[in-house]
């Protein structure tokens, strides 16, 4: 299987943490699982909540919203969790864009977007 179609392995080369460190995969599955559970309740992804564990793959969560948007969204939140920036000006451009990324997402859902269901 290929490590960039892996969710965790993608979400852990973004916080810059190398494939084979291992030691905080239980605490980045658990972030990555939350913000997952974000998109559900905004109604994105599949009719059911969508959760990871380290084998799983990009092509298991089912969505309309491109693949960027959602690991944009993924990498911020889980980052701003698991390793917060030391500065508060880049904590709340972080907390902008997941702002600004869960308002397009949101638009998309309006639009009868998002939601795949199956």
């Amino acid at each position: 299987m290929d490590e960039s179609s892996i969710i965790l392995s993608t979400v852990k080369k973004l916080l810059n943490i190398d494939d084979s460190t291992t030691e905080f995969d239980a605490d980045i599955q658990s972030y990555v699982n939350g913000a997952f559970f974000s998109l559900y309740q905004l109604g994105i992804g599949p009719s059911t909540p969508f959760s990871i564990d380290d084998t799983t793959i990009w092509e298991d969560y089912k969505t309309s919203v491109p693949k960027n948007v959602v690991l944009d969204y993924l990498h911020l939140k889980t980052a701003i969790i698991f390793d917060p920036p030391s500065s508060s000006s880049v904590v709340e451009a972080y907390k902008d864009r997941i702002s600004e990324l869960e308002f397009r997402m949101n638009i998309l859902v309006d639009n009868g977007g998002g939601d795949v269901t199956g």
